[in-house]
C-alpha cells in the first residue's frame, strides 16, 4: 500500500460508516413487506426445539447445526420470530465490514471504497440477507475467511491465523458447500506461504482446522441418511453456469423472473435475458480487465480468479455427480470475490473514462434490481401471509382447506388460526398410497355439497411433482380461482 492509497483516520471512519449505513438500509428497508416463505417457516419451527436438539442436528434437512441455534437464541432474546430477518440483516452488514477490511488488505483503504460499495449494493447478497435462513451467516464467515487469508498473506500475525481457522470451521458448520471454498482458500494460502518458507504457522493452523472439522463427515452422513427421498435437485449445466454470474448483478429481479424462466425453455430464457446480459457483460469485461491489470503479479489475483470463475463449475458438476444438484444459493459467497475483483477494477487511479462508465453502469444495474425487488409485482416471491389473507377473502370461515404438500401446509398454517388449520397431501409420485389416504381422510370431514379450497405451489410443467398434483386436482374436480406470489388457489365441492 502506498501513501496515495491511504486515508486519514477520520475520513476512513466516515466513509466506512456511510457504506455500512447504506448496506443496512438496503437490507432492512421494508424488510417485512412480505410474509415468510415456506423455507423460512420451516426454519422457524425447527428453531422452537431445544438448543441441544439443534446442536445434535436431529432435523431431517441438509444443513449443519450452527445457524439454527443462533437464530433460536436471537428470537428468544427479542421475544418474536420476526427478529429472524433482522439477525440476517446484521450478518449482512457485518459481512460488508469484513469485505471492506479484505479490500484494505488487497488495495489500501482509499481504493477499498469501491469493493465495499459494490458489496453493499450487491443484489444477490441483499436477497439472502432479507430472508431468515442460514445463507447470510454463511457469507459472513466466508468474508472473514477472505479477509483473514489476505491479512495472513500480507502480515502473518497470529490473530489472523486464528480468525482464518475459526471462520473456516464456522463456515463449514453453517453450510456444507463452504467446504470446497475453504479448501481453495487454504490451498492458495499454502502456495503463498510455503513458497516463502513460512510453513510452521500454516501447518499448525491447518492441524487445528482439521480437528475442528473432524466430526463433519459423520454429521453429514447422518443428515444424508435421514433426509427424505423426496428431495428435489437441480442439474448444473452451461445455462446454470451463466445465470449464476448474472444473478450477482440482477439478484433474480432483472429480465425474466424465476417463475418465467421455469416456464420457458433455455433458449427463450436466454433471448429474453440477452439485453441485460449484454449491459452487465460489457461492464464486467471492463472492470475485470481493469482489476487484472491492477493486480497483475499479485498472488491475491489468483485467489479471486479461482474462487470467482473456477469454483462454481466444480461445485456444480460435483453436485451432479453426488446427486445433490446445484442451487445458486449454494454459492452465496460469490458476491465477495465479485466485489473484490470488480471493485479493484473500479478503483484504478487515474480512472479511465471507460472504467468510470462501467462502474456507474454496474451500480445503476444494482439500483434497478433493488427497485424491482421492492416494487415490481413481476418479481414477487412466495408469501404465505398474503396467501392466507387471500383465502380469508375468498373462503367462508368454515370452508375446509387442503394444501398440495405438507411442507407448504406448515407455511400456510403459520398464518392461520389453529382451529382453521389446513390439511395436506404429498405430491411426489412415490407417495401415492399416503396421498390417497390423506385426501380420503380430508374428504371424510367435508359435508356433501360443501365447498372446500385447495392451495398449491405454482409448478412448471417440467417439475416431477406436476403430474401427480394435476391428477389429484382432476380427481377432486378442482377449479382454478387465483394465483399470487407463486402460489395457486383452487376451489371444489364435495359430491
Amino acid at each position: 500500500m502506498t501513501s496515495a492509497d491511504s486515508l486519514s483516520d477520520s475520513r476512513r471512519r466516515a466513509i466506512a460508516l456511510a457504506i455500512l449505513v447504506l448496506a443496512f438500509a438496503l437490507r432492512a428497508w421494508r424488510l417485512h413487506a412480505v410474509g415468510f416463505t415456506a423455507d423460512e417457516v420451516s426454519e422457524l419451527q425447527s428453531a422452537r426445539k431445544s438448543i441441544v436438539s439443534m446442536l445434535l442436528d436431529e432435523d431431517d434437512d441438509l444443513f449443519p447445526p450452527l445457524y439454527r441455534p443462533t437464530a433460536a437464541m436471537w428470537n428468544r432474546l427479542w421475544g418474536t420470530e420476526l427478529a429472524t430477518r433482522w439477525l440476517n440483516v446484521a450478518y449482512g452488514v457485518a459481512a460488508t465490514w469484513f469485505v471492506w477490511l479484505a479490500a484494505v488488505e488487497l488495495l489500501g483503504d482509499r481504493r477499498a471504497v469501491w469493493p465495499a460499495l459494490l458489496f453493499a449494493t450487491a443484489p444477490f447478497h441483499i436477497h439472502y440477507c432479507r430472508e431468515g435462513r442460514a445463507y447470510a451467516l454463511y457469507v459472513l464467515f466466508a468474508a472473514i475467511a477472505f479477509w483473514a487469508a489476505l491479512a495472513v498473506w500480507r502480515r502473518g500475525e497470529p490473530r489472523h491465523w486464528i480468525a482464518l481457522t475459526v471462520a473456516s470451521a464456522a463456515a463449514v458448520w453453517t453450510h456444507y458447500f463452504a467446504g470446497p471454498l475453504v479448501v481453495v482458500v487454504w490451498a492458495w494460502l499454502a502456495f503463498a506461504t510455503l513458497r516463502a518458507s513460512d510453513w510452521k504457522p500454516f501447518v499448525t493452523a491447518a492441524g487445528v482446522l482439521a480437528i475442528l472439522l473432524a466430526p463433519t463427515p459423520l454429521v453429514l452422513r447422518r443428515a444424508m441418511a435421514d433426509h427424505p427421498d423426496e428431495h428435489l435437485t437441480a442439474s448444473f449445466d452451461k445455462e446454470t453456469y451463466a445465470y449464476a454470474y448474472l444473478v450477482q448483478s440482477t439478484g433474480y429481479t432483472l429480465g425474466p423472473s424465476m417463475l418465467e424462466l421455469r416456464s420457458i425453455d433455455a433458449r427463450e430464457g436466454a433471448r429474453q435475458m440477452l439485453p441485460w446480459a449484454i449491459v452487465i457483460g460489457l461492464a464486467w469485461a471492463v472492470l475485470v480487465a481493469s482489476g487484472v491489470t491492477l493486480l497483475a503479479g499479485e498472488a491475491s489475483l489468483w485467489l479471486l480468479l479461482t474462487t470467482f470463475f473456477v469454483l462454481v463449475p466444480l461445485l456444480g458438476f460435483g453436485g451432479n455427480l453426488v446427486g445433490v444438484g446445484f442451487f445458486y444459493r449454494y454459492a452465496a459467497w460469490l458476491p465477495i470475490p465479485y466485489a473484490l475483483l470488480l471493485g479493484a477494477g473500479a478503483s484504478r487511479n487515474p480512472r479511465p473514462w471507460i472504467v468510470a462508465c462501467a462502474t456507474a453502469t454496474l451500480l445503476l444495474v444494482h439500483g434497478v434490481a433493488y427497485y424491482n425487488r421492492l416494487f415490481d409485482a413481476r418479481y414477487a416471491e412466495e408469501d404465505f401471509r398474503a396467501v392466507a389473507a387471500r383465502l380469508d377473502e375468498l373462503a367462508s370461515p368454515d370452508d375446509p382447506v387442503i394444501v398440495a404438500s405438507p411442507y407448504m401446509a406448515a407455511a400456510l398454517n403459520y398464518y392461520r388460526p389453529a382451529d382453521r388449520a389446513a390439511a395436506s397431501f404429498p405430491i411426489f409420485s412415490q407417495a401415492a398410497e399416503r396421498r390417497e389416504r390423506d385426501v380420503a381422510a380430508f374428504l371424510a370431514g367435508v359435508q356433501p355439497g360443501q365447498r372446500y379450497w385447495i392451495v398449491s405451489q405454482w409448478l412448471p410443467r417440467t417439475d416431477v411433482r406436476r403430474e401427480t398434483r394435476d391428477a389429484t386436482l382432476r380427481d377432486l374436480g378442482a377449479r382454478f380461482r387465483a394465483e399470487l406470489n407463486q402460489t395457486e388457489i383452487y376451489v371444489a365441492t364435495r359430491e
